[in-house]
């Protein structure tokens, strides 16, 4: 009894050595303003986010990365739920502390934790153990430069990118910095060669969607004159980092990032025949030129599905259209593909679809294939 109470005191103390962010657990509103004090009172100190969506009680889907991820404390309503977080140390993470906070869009979640680089690589992999009940959704390249685009442009301020990393679709890195590009550019035989040239971000981003590549990251400063008044990083992958403030981002940039996470599950929700009765509810990739008008686009447009992780791809017909099925392993989701012309790609849900499951599918042809805009069928 004596070392339950003493654990208990133990957890108590340190709670309340927290950060003050991560003490009041009433949502995303109430702890900015001690965000912003904690980024303004240490030009070293950082705040990581990384974008959540959960269609159930995110809770409960936390609570299935155990062992790894440790309740402390919760509060909140369904929808604006606040739970902090203590993730163990292994062998490849670092223990640390984190809030999973409602954002006041309907789904839609951010995980805040002040903790250091280390931490944060880890957090990802770690928060997979919520899948499908919960996952990261991702931004495509066009999001990822609306979001840059909004920071210069609604602010005044002069945005300078430090470091812009793409990735060709055949694998190949490309890393472009503000004092120099470079690009590793295939020479046959596996080779390559690197260039170095001075490229605004503008034209870094250009670049890449013009070479066939997508966007990870982008590391950027919003200046002042002479004064950084943002210094940050945001990635493809849901996650993005600052540093001198946070209020600047949350009032210009994060309402538009939340509404597209909030816009994606509700267009990702509901489209399995189980749910509708049996009629499935499909999806339409469209592109803006053909990236499917010849039978080699059609075979790269296969191999690209095929390579997905953790899933089983099958092909009915190839040429003169495309019929295949993905079965996504982890979680049992199963989709009939369609290419019947030049600009679509058809995605048809089965009796059990998640949206998770759906989404991953989709980063998944972006990043391999082509990126294109996501529609309701027909």
């Amino acid at each position: 009894m004596a070392r339950q109470f003493m654990a208990e005191a133990e957890r108590r103390h340190s709670v309340k050595a927290l950060p003050p962010y991560l003490q009041p657990l009433g949502g995303l509103d109430q702890c900015a303003g001690a965000i912003e004090d904690m980024l303004g009172g240490d030009p070293g100190s950082q705040i990581s986010m990384l974008l959540l969506v959960s269609g159930g009680d995110i809770i409960e889907a936390i609570r299935g990365a155990a062992p790894k991820v440790e309740i402390v404390e919760s509060g909140g309503t369904a929808d604006n739920a606040a739970v902090l977080l203590s993730v163990k140390g292994g062998p490849r993470t670092k223990p640390g502390r984190l809030l999973v906070s409602g954002t006041g869009v309907p789904h839609v979640y951010l995980a805040i934790t002040h903790e250091g680089p280390a931490f944060v690589r880890a957090l990802p992999s770690v928060l997979e153990g919520m899948y499908p009940r919960a996952f990261i959704p991702r931004l495509s390249s066009g999001e990822m430069r609306s979001v840059l685009e909004m920071l210069e442009s609604g602010t005044g301020f002069v945005l300078m990118t430090m470091r812009v990393v793409s990735h060709a679709r055949n694998d190949m890195k490309v890393a472009y910095s503000r004092n120099e590009k470079k690009a590793r550019v295939s020479a046959g035989h596996g080779g390559s060669e690197v260039i170095h040239i001075r490229v605004p971000y503008e034209d870094s981003i250009e670049s890449s969607l013009e070479n066939d590549q997508w966007i990870g990251e982008a590391q950027f400063i919003l200046l002042d004159g002479n004064d950084v008044r943002l210094e940050g990083r945001i990635s493809r992958d849901g996650l993005f980092m600052f540093r001198h403030s946070f209020l600047l981002f949350k009032q210009r940039v994060l309402p538009h990032i939340l509404g597209l996470a909030g816009k994606r599950f509700e267009l990702y929700s509901g489209r399995p025949g189980e749910d509708n009765g049996g009629g499935a509810l499909p999806l339409v990739i469209r592109f803006e030129t053909g990236a499917l008008g010849d039978s080699e686009e059609k075979r790269r447009f296969i191999k690209a599905v095929q390579g997905m992780r953790h899933a089983s791809g099958s092909v009915y017909r190839a040429s003169p259209y495309v019929n295949m099925s993905v079965v996504d392993l982890l979680d049992g989701s199963s989709f009939r593909i369609w290419v019947m012309t030049p600009s679509e790609i058809t995605i048809v849900p089965q009796a059990r679809a998640t949206q998770a499951s759906l989404s991953r599918l989709i980063d998944h042809i972006f990043e391999r294939f082509q990126e294109g805009d996501v529609r309701e069928y027909g």
